[in-house]
């Protein structure tokens, strides 16, 4: 009987749902809100290409990087509202305006995240700021097969796994130009549409818009945010304030499964280009100016560094060479997966208790660990004073 990849291992790409040719995988929540595939053996023909397809059991090639910049948006404006620098924005309009087409993340009207096809320059403000959650993908391939049989070509932001799936079902689309992008994890949807459907209630509000990083209140505070109809901003916090679905996703503990098994946590790269926070940035080689939104850009071919020596041209970036080591070193997710936290088993046996509970299950775990980190940073006061008396 026909296997796909184990599930702790599936990034739920969908890859192999879409080549499938009798129809026979299905994606679907598991007992955990996770959304996984599963095969109908009475259909199945056992052909073997969701095997052949997937890029868990059969890699695509990775690319050492050539290059690594310290990176920001010559437009002050895009440099605040994106995630951190706003170099991916800029590669969307310099894409328009090349004709291609362009794909990134975007939430649809109930919060689902899916990644969009689009030549409209107005919704590159939809693939602004990050967004911590499970993206789907599942219906642009058929989007991208009829772009590319029309002769039409199109730059893809998006998460490598994403792209490692996109080039599996494409193979050899040189009309496709990719942007990988540096990730932590995904928490699945359910969490999220669960975490607002409770803040809701509790405020008695719709919630229209949802940050994770709000612009209005700085990319670098890592604050979630949610929007009424009216733009009114009726809940904000952070994770040290007691916010679930940040606590959950920045201490790692309700990430997909293979998350924690990630191929792509690591130098190569995927994509021509990789764009990042720069958490190392100065480590190595004085950085003159401020950190504040800035991005990392890695340079994986040379069509990538075509298109930044474009972009730098013709002044749509700042951008500051860096060590390629510094980039590396500076941020574990180019070096390594996230580690899998003593709190992960705990919190599955939890969800699995209360049915599925994410607040319940979440809100325990959370105001646990945010005590032991209270107590662990008092502790390690005197020895911090000490260390700047010295200094």
């Amino acid at each position: 009987m026909l296997k796909l990849i184990d599930h702790s291992l599936c990034s739920g790409c969908g890859a192999c749902a879409y080549i499938c040719p009798k129809r026979c995988i299905s994606i679907r929540e598991n007992e955990l809100g996770v959304l996984l595939p599963f095969i109908n053996h009475d259909n199945c023909v056992e052909c073997g290409k969701c095997r052949q397809v997937c890029p868990a059991l059969n890699p695509v090639e990775l690319k050492n990087p050539i290059k690594a910049y310290a990176a920001q948006s010559a437009d002050f404006k895009t440099a605040n509202n994106g995630a951190s620098g706003g170099i991916a924005s800029e590669i969307y309009y310099k894409a328009l305006n090349d004709g291609y087409s362009i794909v990134g993340a975007s939430f649809d009207d109930d919060f689902v995240v899916k990644l969009k096809l689009t030549k409209n320059a107005d919704e590159i403000i939809l693939f602004q700021n990050s967004k911590y959650v499970f993206s789907e993908i599942y219906d642009l391939y058929e989007k991208i097969k009829k772009l590319l049989n029309n002769g039409e070509k199109a730059v893809i932001i998006a998460l490598p796994c994403q792209i490692a799936a996109i080039k599996k079902v494409f193979r050899g689309a040189h009309d496709l130009f990719f942007v990988d992008i540096v990730c932590h994890g995904t928490t699945p949807y359910s969490y999220l549409r669960q975490h607002i459907e409770h803040i809701e209630r509790k405020y008695e509000r719709k919630a229209v818009q949802c940050y994770f990083r709000d612009p209005q209140l700085g990319t670098n505070t890592f604050t979630f945010s949610l929007y009424d109809r009216n733009a009114n901003r009726f809940y904000s916090k952070k994770t040290k304030d007691g916010d679930t679905y940040q606590y959950g996703y920045h201490r790692h503990i309700s990430y997909r499964e293979n998350c924690y098994n990630c191929p792509y946590a690591k130098s190569q790269r995927v994509g021509d280009i990789t764009i990042a926070d720069f958490p190392g940035l100065n480590r190595e080689i004085r950085f003159n100016n401020s950190r504040k939104n800035i991005s990392c850009v890695l340079i994986n071919s040379e069509r990538g560094l075509d298109y930044i020596n474009d972009l730098l041209s013709n002044k749509k970036i700042n951008l500051c060479e860096r060590p390629i080591d510094e980039a590396i070193n500076g941020n574990s997710q180019l070096r390594l997966p996230t580690d899998r936290p003593k709190y992960r088993d705990k919190f599955i046996h939890k969800m699995l208790m209360t049915k599925n509970d994410f607040e319940k299950s979440m809100v325990m775990l959370m105001y646990k660990g945010l005590i032991t980190e209270r107590v662990k940073k008092i502790s390690a006061l005197p020895v911090r004073v000490l260390r700047k008396i010295i200094k």
